[in-house]
């Protein structure tokens, strides 16, 4: 009959403790590497997930009891049905804690995934605002160019501006003594024969058909012809000055003849004043026949006002219009 070894209760507990001593260790150390795992991404999560350290860091002061007590297991087998019951209790926490931090984790996840999307929005906003800004301090460097250049334009056009005003006032000047001139050399001739007027920078020398020429005819008579001498010689002394000569007639008769009369009287003063030493490219002769009458036609003495040779002087505008441009 074959004998079967015969244990010792004390041995059986050594092989018992030392069976649950290696599986436990080997849990133990499988549980130390995912714990390192799981605090090397929990150094990475929110402030919720670092509260779970501390009961993490609870479990790990329990894990230290559980070594102790298996150490005491070796000397008394009541303690170590206690010792598996509290592993057991230990293990089913540590599910808990570690189906807890996984659940923290995809949380995390999620929101770090809902924040890196937030993020690249911000950055894509963040990149079109510095592309606008950008385009701003390019077009205010060119509208900063295009000031100074405005700028010194403006100055450019003040001093066209103060040029022209002192030529205006220069040509003014001359016109009102040119004005002057011609009422004293004219000055013997009554105002119903000729007047002398100035509107808007130009002089007018106005010459009644009594005066010129008699009636339908484009002759100059003697009185007029020293008239148009004197003014000539006033005029030679202003070569700068543009002259034309307009011819007026009244109503009476055909507008046609009337057209007719009023050139060839304009032209029969323009003749006179180049005769009398004018140079011919100063004076313009024009007619007006009765379409710009004075008064209206209406009496034989407005018909007689309307009825005159007008002497239009005005100043050379040529070096004006340089200055315009």
């Amino acid at each position: 009959m074959r004998r079967v070894p015969v244990f010792s209760p004390l041995l059986l507990i050594l092989l018992t403790s030392l069976m649950i001593s290696c599986v436990s260790t080997k849990k133990y150390d499988e549980l130390a590497f995912q714990k390192r795992q799981l605090e090397a991404e929990k150094s990475k999560l929110t402030q919720e997930v670092t509260s779970k350290d501390a009961m993490i860091s609870t479990l790990r002061e329990k894990e230290t009891m559980l070594t102790q007590r298996e150490s005491e297991l070796a000397s008394t087998k009541s303690q170590l049905a206690a010792l598996q019951e509290s592993q057991k209790d230990l293990m089913r926490k540590y599910d808990e804690l570690l189906s807890q931090s996984n659940e923290v984790l995809d949380n995390a996840s999620q929101e770090k995934a809902a924040l890196s999307e937030e993020l690249s929005a911000k950055q894509q906003e963040l990149d079109q605002k510095e592309r606008e800004l950008r385009f701003l301090e390019m077009k205010l460097q060119s509208q900063e160019e295009n000031l100074v250049t405005l700028q010194e334009d403006v100055r450019v056009r003040e001093r066209k501006l103060l040029e022209l005003t002192e030529e205006l006032n220069a040509r003014d000047s001359m016109m009102k003594m040119l004005r002057a001139s011609i009422d004293d050399a004219l000055r013997g001739f009554s105002d119903a024969d000729l007047t002398v007027s100035e509107f808007n920078g130009k002089v007018y020398v106005s010459l009644s058909q009594n005066l010129l020429f008699a009636k339908g005819s484009n002759v100059i008579d003697q009185q007029g012809l020293n008239a148009i001498r004197k003014l000539a010689n006033v005029l030679k002394d202003n070569p700068e000055i543009q002259i034309n000569v307009e011819g007026h007639t009244d109503s009476d008769g055909s507008p046609a003849k009337n057209w007719d009369l009023s050139v060839t009287r304009a032209t029969s003063v323009v003749k006179a004043l180049t005769g009398a030493g004018l140079d011919p490219g100063q004076v313009t002769a024009s007619g007006r026949g009765l379409y710009y009458p004075k008064v209206p036609n209406d009496t034989e003495d407005n018909k007689a006002i309307n009825r005159r040779t007008e002497i239009i002087l005005s100043p050379n505008l040529d070096a004006l219009y340089s200055l315009l441009e």
